[in-house]
């Protein structure tokens, strides 16, 4: 079980999945140096916003720190190339606070366009009835002009549907099918500037969309246009908008992100606010500040957490381009233990794998399942952190080659169902592994040219010798005399009394000095030690 800290908070429900799956969690407030000193003890590090993971953090938790995960969506406070180079997985939560964010987004849509906050401040702390400061303007007829057009985007642009706007967006990749079913008008981001009347951003923060909305794209705006970003902090220039709001440029905004968080005393949307401006609303990122948002992105992240320690899967990771169709989920494992399972059988160093998947399986895109069976390769070969996020890079240092291939028939040696095959290349010829899921336990049916029946796993022993009497029981003695238990044995031939394909499944693994022992007796072609 891992041990896992918890910097930034999280919802008891969150807590209490981590803990009742076996974890250790600390969950606690930390300053940056007692961070540094402590993270190295941790496989998981959970954090929101306020911890930044920066290179420092990287190299002290390494080797030991496998994953961060971000209980929210925005990972900037997450460096993520040194994250990758150290073969750390990030993951973050983007579904938990999709509700939470929109209605906020839309909240600061209808108060930016009535001031309805500065209203309430001018009456509320200084007692002034101001009604002529605050003639607001309607939504319904306006245009509502949406940058990513994400689940977020998708929810305000069905609310404010609703309320009589006509809606115009901007996202690369949507496709017109989809806009059509939507009924919003697909359009380039300057048209979108031109026409709406309210803009509502929905981006991550990327070296793309940094400054996206700057001084230039201002003045592309209607002088009675609005801007609203509850996406990401640096999105707009803030400096920028500041002059815009003060010069008329644009009527409004309403800003709960901010490139510096919290905001420090002389940012320009700060102070521009705090000098009594009434065209701007801020507040201090909320978001995801619900009680159902924080719940479920705690709840999300726990369960993914969960799943990567039980069994290795990868939910939302932002620095691995793994995307697993669930209908072959299952096989993710099964690809990592057959590429691992063959790759101790090989004499000469690994030169490429194959993997060829059969069947139904060959409908899906497969390009994941050879991506874990490389991961499971190299995993036994390399001395090197290996997951999914390093695998690629070092098959690259090493010289070795990935392929992967599909077909509709079902070859099996033997006529057995062979769902899944990994051919291990090496300088002096092919190695083949062939399994299938049954039930969900992965059975390996191929080795080479033997046709076999074997639930994969623990601790095995597999020998090539020519068939002859007498033969299982020295190497039976041998065991037993060592205290190693044989708890299953299998044994295929090709034909006749040739040579016979030998796999035992122990309780406990082979000592090298048990293997030479069982050579020097039994004199078998090949004999190798496989752990899984």
């Amino acid at each position: 079980m891992a041990q896992i800290l918890v910097t930034d908070g999280m919802a008891a429900e969150g807590l209490a999945l981590l803990k009742q799956a076996g974890h250790t969690v600390d969950s606690k407030k930390i300053s940056v140096d007692e961070l540094l000193r402590v993270i190295g003890q941790y496989d998981g590090l959970v954090v929101r916003s306020a911890t930044q993971v920066n290179e420092a953090v990287i190299k002290a938790g390494a080797p030991r720190l496998k994953i961060v995960g971000r209980a929210g969506v925005g990972v900037d406070n997450v460096d993520l190339p040194n994250a990758t180079g150290a073969g750390v997985i990030v993951m973050n939560a983007p579904l938990g606070n999709i509700v939470s964010a929109a209605e906020h987004t839309i909240g600061l849509v209808f108060a930016v366009s009535r001031l309805s906050p500065q209203a309430h401040g001018k009456l509320a702390h200084k007692g002034e009835w101001d009604k002529k400061s605050f003639t607001g303007v309607e939504l319904d007829g306006k245009t509502l002009g949406i940058v990513g057009l994400g689940k977020i985007g998708k929810h305000v642009a069905q609310v404010l549907q609703a309320a009589g706007m006509e809606v115009i967006a901007y996202d690369p990749f949507l496709s017109p099918e989809v806009a059509k079913e939507l009924r919003i008008e697909s359009v380039s981001l300057d048209v979108l500037l031109e026409r709406a009347d309210f803009v509502t951003l929905h981006t991550p923060l990327t070296e793309q969309t940094r400054n996206l909305i700057n001084a230039e794209r201002l003045k592309k705006m209607k002088k009675n246009a609005r801007i609203v970003n509850v996406a990401r902090g640096g999105i707009i220039d803030e400096a920028a908008l500041v002059e815009a709001l003060k010069a008329g440029t644009i009527a409004g905004a309403a800003i709960d992100v901010f490139a510096e968080e919290p905001q420090p005393a002389g940012a320009p949307l700060f102070e521009y606010v705090k000098a009594g401006a009434l065209n701007c609303i801020i507040t201090p990122h909320l978001g995801a500040s619900t009680e159902e948002a924080q719940v479920k992105v705690s709840v999300d992240i726990a369960n993914q957490f969960n799943a990567f320690f039980a069994t290795g899967k990868i939910i939302n990771a932002v620095n691995v381009q793994l995307r697993v169709d669930p209908a072959i989920d299952g096989y993710l494992a099964a690809a990592e233990s057959l590429g691992a399972a063959v790759v101790q059988t090989l004499d000469e160093p690994l030169k490429g794998l194959e993997v060829i998947a059969r069947g139904d399986l060959a409908k899906y895109d497969t390009k994941p399942l050879a991506t874990a069976a490389l991961k499971g390769a190299l995993a036994k070969i390399s001395d090197q952190v290996v997951n999914f996020v390093t695998v690629a890079k070092i098959a690259q240092e090493r010289g070795i080659t990935l392929v992967s291939s599909s077909s509709e028939q079902v070859k099996g040696t033997g006529g057995a169902p062979e769902q899944l095959t990994i051919k291990a290349i090496t300088a002096k010829g092919e190695h083949v592994i062939g399994g299938s899921l049954v039930n969900g336990v992965l059975r390996v049916v191929r080795y080479n040219d033997y046709a076999i029946d074997l639930p994969i796993g623990g601790h095995l022993l597999v020998m090539e010798y020519p068939d002859r009497p007498g033969m299982v029981g020295k190497y039976g003695s041998i065991l037993g005399e060592n205290r190693i238990n044989i708890a299953r044995m299998e044994v295929s031939r090709i034909d006749g009394r040739g040579d016979a394909l030998v796999i035992l499944t122990l309780d406990d693994p082979v000592p090298s000095s048990v293997v030479d022992e069982i050579k020097n007796t039994v004199k078998p072609n090949k004999a190798y030690k496989v752990s899984l």
